[in-house]
């Protein structure tokens, strides 16, 4: 385990490759019921630059609403191995599939109110890809090139700093990316 950042209150740990197994992509991908949502940002309706999956409690974000649905088996696996890791209980996964570098997430944080702060662990497999953080009032950037099998934890980060997944020409495999939370319902 690398810690990328910390300060009084935030952390960010790096495990790398703490999946290992090369199957985890195609299965995921195969498995999956993708969708690609329209979001709306600052008043404008436009699809997401990435395709989508949930499993949880009934959640919501910008004008996505996703329904309560169980987790299959291959995330069971998974969530329980990240349970015992890091002694913590997720009830909810957000997955998302980029399909090139041309996929991307914009600077956000996952700050709803009914997600639990203390700890989200974000699991990514497929290509590498560059992972930013900045500090939303210093500007201070951080960046981790993730790549197949590694494991992401962010601990009270998302009050004082945002992420991204920029466009990237260099990176341009298909990815997949699952966020792994504690949610109440909405």
């Amino acid at each position: 385990m690398q810690r990328i950042l910390q300060d009084d209150a935030s952390a960010l740990d790096y495990y790398q490759a703490y999946f290992n197994n090369e199957l985890w992509f195609s299965l995921l991908r195969d498995a999956i019921p993708w969708t690609q949502n329209h979001i709306t940002v600052f008043g404008k309706t436009h699809q997401e630059p990435r395709l989508t999956a949930w499993f949880g409690p009934e959640y919501a974000y910008s004008s996505i609403k996703w329904p309560k649905r169980p987790f299959p088996d291959v995330l069971l696996e998974m969530k329980q191995i990240l349970e015992q890791e890091l002694s913590f209980e997720f009830n909810a996964v957000l997955l998302n599939y980029y399909r090139n570098g041309q996929d991307s997430m914009g600077w956000h944080r996952d700050n709803e109110h009914n997600i639990k702060q203390e700890l989200i662990a974000s699991v990514s497999f497929g290509k590498e890809r560059p992972f930013k953080v900045r500090n939303r009032k210093t500007k201070e950037n951080y960046e981790v090139l993730l790549g197949n099998g590694d494991l992401l934890v962010m601990h009270h980060l998302q009050e004082a700093y945002e992420h991204a997944l920029p466009k990237s020409k260099r990176h341009s495999g298909e990815r997949i990316n699952l966020t792994f939370r504690n949610i109440t319902s909405i």
